[in-house]
This record gives C-alpha cells, sequence and structure tokens, in this order.
C-alpha cells in the first residue's frame, strides 16, 4: 500500500519556506504498487512546455458529502505526474485552512480533487472565500476534478467560477459513453487527435445557465448520437449538451474543469493524463492558449425561463433559493395577463413531468395552487396515487377552482391506498364534493380507524342527504373512540343542511344528536342550539 503523500503548510516568516505536517488519512483505498506502476507508466515523459519557473499546485481533495474511491488515485497521479514531468510540484491536503492569502499564495495552482460539498460560504468563511477568489481573479490557476462541481452551494460566485454544478449523473460509472471532441484543433485537445472516444466512468449533468457555451470553451462533451449514450436511464431534455472538459479565463486568472475522473483506471488511461496535464499547464499559465467561448453553431438560445426550469428541476432542500425566488418574482408579474399565466404554468407542469428532485416538484405545486388551471389538473390527478407525492398535488388540486378537480379526485381516491386515499379523502372534503358522499360514506365502517375517522370528516364537510344519512348510520355502528368525530361531523352536516335551506333534515340530525343517549353534555347543546337557529330560519 502506497503511503499517502499529506502536508499542511504554514508559511514562515523567517525563513520564507513551507513547513509540513502529517494529516489524518481519510478512510480510502490507496493504489496499489501495481497501479502506481500502470499511473508511471502511462503518464506523458515530459511537460508541454517548459516551465517559466518552478510551479506548485495545491491538491485539496477534503469531502463532506460523498467520498469518491478515486481521491486516493488522483493525488497519487498527479505526484507522479509532476515528478515525471518536471511540469510542478504538489502538496495534497484535506485543510481548508490551507487556503488562507498567506499560505496560497506560494502556490500557482490549486486542484479540487473530486471534493464534495464543501462549506465555504461568503458568510461562514469569508477569509478562505476572499482568499481564494483574489488568488484566481489575481493571476493563478484553478483546477477541478470530476466531483468538484459538487461544491459551493452556498457560494455562487465559485460556482459560476468553475462553470457547472453536480445535479446528477445519468451516465452512471458501469457504463460504457461517447464523447465528442467539440475543439479539436486546440492545444489541450491534442492527445485525442481530432477523434471521439468511448470510455467507461460516471459523467455529470451539466445544467445552464451555471454551464454555458457562452461563458467557458468547451473543449469535449458527451455525443448523445450514440444509442447506448443517449437512452441511459435519467437522460432528460436538455442533456443534449452535456459538457466534459472546458476553460475559461476568470479575471486574470485560468480554470481547468474535467468530469472525467470517477473510475480508477481513468488514472492510467494516457490520452486524458496528458489532457490533464495540459488543463494543469494551461492553468499554471505556462501553456498559452485561446478561451474564447464557441457558443455551437446553430445551437437554441437557452431563455431566462429555460435556465430557471433547469435549476429548480436540479432544486433540492438546503440548496440556494435564487432560482425559485426569480420563477416566483416572473410569475407574479404576469398577474393579469392571461396567455403569460397560461404559458407559465405549461412550463411548471414540464417539472411535474420530468425527473426534477422531490423539492423543485413540491415548489411547483405550491405555484400551481395559486395560477393552476383545468390544464393542471391531469398532470397533478396522475400523482395522487404516488405515496411520496400524493400530498404534494392535493395541496394544488384543492385550490384549484376548476369543475375537473373533483371527478379526478374521486376517480383516484377509488385507485388509492393507504395514506394517499386518506389525503384524497380529506381533500374531498375540503372541496365538499357531494357527488363523492356516497363512495365515502362506504368507508366509514372501515377497520383501519384512520381511514374510518377521515370519511367521517369528509362527510361533515360535504353534506347533503348522502351524508346525513351515512352520519346517522355510523352514530350508533362506529366504535367508541370514533363516536365524537360522528357527532362534530353530524353538526357540521345539520349546520350546511340549515344553509342548503333544508331545515326540517336539518332539525332531525340536531333531534338525534340531542336525544341519543350517552352523546356529551357538550355535543347535545349545541345540537339544541342548531335546532333553535333552524326553527329560527323557518320564521324569517
Amino acid at each position: 500500500m502506497i503511503e499517502k503523500l499529506k502536508a499542511v503548510c504554514v508559511a514562515s516568516l523567517l525563513c520564507g519556506v513551507l513547513m509540513a505536517c502529517p494529516v489524518v488519512a481519510q478512510d480510502f483505498k490507496y493504489p496499489t504498487a501495481e497501479e502506481v506502476q500502470k499511473m508511471e507508466a502511462a503518464m506523458p515523459n515530459e511537460a508541454v512546455v517548459k516551465p517559466a519557473q518552478p510551479r506548485r499546485m495545491l491538491v485539496i481533495d477534503r469531502c463532506e458529502g460523498f467520498k469518491h474511491s478515486s481521491v486516493p488515485f488522483w493525488d497519487k497521479a498527479l505526484q507522479v505526474m509532476g515528478e515525471k514531468t518536471g511540469a510542478f510540484s504538489v502538496v495534497i491536503t484535506d485543510d481548508l485552512n490551507m487556503l488562507k492569502a498567506d499560505t496560497l499564495g506560494q502556490f500557482d495552482a490549486v486542484c479540487f480533487n473530486n471534493t464534495t460539498q464543501l462549506k465555504l460560504s461568503p458568510e461562514n468563511t469569508p477569509e478562505l472565500c476572499k482568499s481564494l477568489m483574489d488568488f484566481v481573479k489575481g493571476g493563478k490557476g484553478l483546477v477541478g476534478i470530476h466531483a468538484a462541481t459538487d461544491n459551493f452551494y452556498d457560494w455562487p460566485e465559485a460556482m459560476e467560477m468553475m462553470g457547472g454544478k453536480f445535479t446528477g449523473h445519468p451516465w452512471t460509472s458501469g457504463g460504457t459513453w461517447a464523447f465528442k471532441i467539440d475543439q479539436p484543433d486546440h492545444p489541450l485537445m491534442v492527445p485525442f487527435e481530432g477523434q471521439g472516444f468511448k470510455i467507461s466512468d460516471e459523467i455529470y449533468r451539466t445544467d445552464p445557465p451555471l454551464y454555458s457555451r457562452e461563458k467557458a470553451l468547451v473543449l469535449m462533451s458527451l455525443d448523445l448520437n450514440d444509442e447506448a449514450t443517449k437512452n441511459a436511464r435519467g437522460v432528460r431534455e436538455g442533456d443534449e449538451d452535456t459538457g466534459i472538459s472546458w476553460i475559461k479565463t476568470w479575471g486574470k486568472g485560468r480554470m481547468f474543469y474535467c468530469s472525467l475522473g470517477h473510475n480508477h483506471d481513468i488514472t492510467w488511461t494516457p490520452p486524458i493524463l496528458e489532457h490533464y496535464l495540459r488543463g494543469i499547464q494551461f492553468a499554471m499559465g505556462d501553456l498559452k492558449v485561446d478561451t474564447t467561448p464557441k457558443p455551437a453553431v446553430g445551437a437554441k438560445k437557452v431563455s431566462e425561463l429555460e435556465q430557471l426550469l433547469a435549476q429548480v428541476k436540479a432544486y433540492d432542500f438546503g440548496d440556494s433559493r435564487e432560482a425559485l425566488t426569480k420563477l416566483g418574482d416572473m410569475i407574479r408579474q404576469a398577474y393579469g395577463n392571461a396567455d403569460k399565466l397560461e404559458a407559465l404554468e405549461k412550463a411548471l407542469l414540464s417539472v411535474l413531468e420530468s425527473d426534477a428532485k422531490y423539492a423543485g416538484k413540491q415548489y411547483v405545486c405550491r405555484e400551481l395552487s395559486i395560477i393552476g388551471t383545468g390544464q393542471s389538473v391531469p398532470v397533478l390527478g396522475k400523482m395522487l396515487t404516488d405515496e411520496e407525492l400524493s400530498d404534494m398535488a392535493r395541496y394544488a388540486l384543492e385550490r384549484i377552482p376548476d369543475k375537473t378537480v373533483d371527478p379526478v379526485l374521486l376517480a383516484a381516491m377509488l385507485r388509492a391506498t393507504g395514506k394517499a386515499k386518506v389525503g384524497i379523502i380529506n381533500t374531498l372534503g375540503e372541496r365538499g364534493h357531494r357527488p363523492a358522499a356516497g363512495e365515502i360514506g362506504k368507508l366509514v365502517g372501515s377497520s383501519d380507524k384512520l381511514l374510518a375517522s377521515a370519511a367521517i370528516s369528509a362527510l361533515g364537510k360535504i353534506g347533503g342527504p348522502d351524508a346525513a344519512v351515512a352520519l346517522s348510520q355510523a352514530k350508533d355502528s362506529v366504535p367508541d373512540d370514533l363516536k365524537m368525530v360522528v357527532y362534530d361531523a353530524s353538526l357540521k352536516c345539520a349546520d350546511q343542511m340549515v344553509v342548503d335551506g333544508d331545515r326540517a333534515a336539518a332539525r332531525k340530525m340536531y333531534q338525534s344528536l340531542y336525544t341519543t343517549p350517552g352523546v356529551p353534555q357538550l355535543v347535545r347543546a349545541a345540537a339544541l342550539r342548531g335546532m333553535l337557529n333552524a326553527a329560527s330560519s323557518d320564521n324569517k
């Protein structure tokens, strides 16, 4: 087992050198001697260009989220690369304090090696954020390997600097995927000789607006003309342009990112290693190359709405709500314009019909509860029997004033089971859908106490003759622990009958509650008031 190079470096004001101290190793499997030999054999023999001066790269491999097993492989590969080519030397650490200005200034580039969920934000770590941003903008380099885009969720400027954010990986590590070379004549792409290729690795999805060919020079991307790549499970609209490697300038500095690097054998694949060497030498400032973004010819310009929808699909609890706020503002501004609201409603429905995360769909349902119309009903209706999605669909449907809602709810209630069925019954009750009273009445005697209680309560809110009959029968038949639920529902049903003008039926229900043995005094008092109110209404 190869001992991992780990160091914490501090600046020495007296001698101007870096002092190294051991860092506790993470729980990783390190590359074997045989695997290190593979790296050494596959590595370029020399630097692409001679460094203008001795170069040093700080490699951060801290994982606060998922820990990729390839982390120690890349640590070793970068060490071997630097030593064999002479292009740079590395210091490897998981200590974020190394990003402090007095230490960071002694390096030419920072590499984020499969780092995940780093808790860097201007609010919580202002010194480190300022130091890193000043470092790159001031003329130094930033290198990202694979999971480097799974960071900075509370630091939008850094996400913009990296040029992408992890939102999923339909192309999993066990599959073989196709890649196309977007800039075959670019110096960083020389190793591929202008030819696309296939390889097994895990590939991260890239969503706009962070990922954009107008903001960075995309060097290679997924080739969705390949059937396996196009039909990977979870591929969705918008994945047609999934960047793999890109470069950009950031202030006076330079950034290089490559998505390849999940599987261990990537660290002994010659063209990819040379691509990384060239990217690192670019980031350090030794390899001068064109970084001018080149939008795809004839590419569809992504609208602001499309960008926001992409971010809503990727949104998860705890993420920045900036996109949700912007989309909400866009909806509010459309109030009074029926055509705009219809278009926005349709756009929101596309999120529900996609593989968006739960949090994004929940946000959409809240918005549809405000602007939803009949066009939302079929989409929301399909979600009603899904245990996970039913509550959010009901939340929207309950507030949509369209006559098609109630039949859809009733049909779903007949198919649903468990908590989803209980929830739908509650919603039918809130909407007072009287045609549902007959079917709901059949559930009053259910052995499932939760279901029976929901049915009884819903009948009270629905009211009408069918509800009254079901509640009258239930009064004497339900278990003791449900009798108060029946009494309360019966009072509500009788109250609704008074409102409807059916005072005779109302008085009958009140009287039954008043005279039935065992009915609590509080309920009997309410029934008596109801009878007096119904009689008073007769005299008006």
